[in-house]
């Protein structure tokens, strides 16, 4: 029998990896990941290691909950390391609890490994506390995806508090409507964070009256982070994550050779949205299917041949793609 670690892989920036996540990912005999996790973190994998690819769309399961559930079972009776790794914290509507029951009726065992939660990462990339002596004493974390006839209580929660609300561009109007009949005041500041901490983060500020509009001029898609409060107003121009000299850079590192996590964390430590692939018939093939769905799901505009003599042979990401 072996042991399922749920690994939260933190939010965008693979830094924010913990040091107990980065052991577990590098010990893993199989890595089981989302859609929402920085694919470059399977770099840390050792060579033995097998990926599978468990990732969620809107409306488009790759895995269905019911199948992942039972992947977790049939990889965790076998006497392995299996890693189930997450987006942000496994525990903040990852559906670890459903998982975890799961493989309790099976006598399998399992840790858990904390992450850092969009919350966290998504406000403060983006210059803004989530409390503040003056404007907030509290932080609620929701969901908008609500069950039937659940509510929130949304003025007593922004009466001197902030809240978090998660995937929550896709019920913005319905969000809206509530937080008006509620009587929170239309003034209050809004902030929409779209790919929190990585490179191609995109930061909005509104009100309850205009966060509408604003995500639709912006064309703001999830995932995103909603925050309301009055803690959005410490946020003035570009802040520290945004001034850094590679930020909205999307660059991708291609090499003949194994690309080192550490050659990425250069880039991305100057805040550059990077991807890394090998190529060549000395690649390791196990990456073939992470970076065709990656580079179907993301575009890259600048490339950084790594090894000169790709500039002849790749021009583009399509290029990649093709061959």
């Amino acid at each position: 029998m072996g042991t399922v670690y749920f690994v939260g892989a933190g939010s965008g920036d693979p830094e924010l990896l913990t040091l107990k996540g980065k052991r577990v990912i590098e010990s893993a005999d199989v890595i089981i990941y989302d859609r929402l996790v920085n694919p470059v973190l399977l770099y840390l994998a050792k060579d033995s290691a097998r990926f599978i690819y468990s990732g969620k769309y809107p409306k488009n399961h790759v895995l269905k909950q019911k199948s992942i559930n039972q992947l977790l079972v049939k990889e965790g009776h076998q006497n392995q390391t299996v890693v189930r790794l997450k987006g942000g914290d496994p525990g903040i509507f990852g559906r670890v609890g459903e998982e975890i029951e799961t493989l309790q009726s099976e006598g399998i065992s399992y840790e858990i490994v904390p992450g850092v939660t969009a919350a966290s990462a998504a406000s403060s990339y983006s210059g803004i506390p989530l409390t503040h002596r003056e404007y907030s004493s509290k932080v609620t974390l929701a969901t908008a995806h609500r069950q039937v006839g659940e509510t929130i209580d949304f003025k007593g929660l922004t009466d001197n508090g902030t809240i978090c609300l998660y995937m929550g561009v896709e019920k913005v109007e319905s969000t809206q409507k509530k937080l008006l009949e509620q009587n929170v005041s239309p003034k209050l500041p809004v902030a929409i964070i779209e790919w929190g901490s990585l490179g191609r983060q995109h930061t909005i500020t509104a009100t309850v009256q205009t966060m509408i509009d604003a995500i639709n001029e912006q064309h703001i898609q999830n995932p995103a982070l909603i925050i309301v409060g009055e803690v959005v107003s410490c946020r003035e121009g570009a802040d520290w994550f945004e001034q850094l000299p590679l930020f909205g850079h999307k660059m991708l590192l291609m090499d003949t050779e194994t690309i080192d996590f550490e050659t990425i964390l250069t880039y991305t430590q100057q805040g550059a949205d990077v991807y890394a692939i090998q190529v060549g018939e000395e690649r390791d093939k196990r990456f073939d299917e992470v970076h065709k769905q990656y580079l179907n799901d993301h575009y890259f505009d600048e490339v950084v041949y790594l090894d000169p003599n790709l500039t002849m042979m790749y021009k583009n990401q399509r290029d990649i793609l093709d061959k």
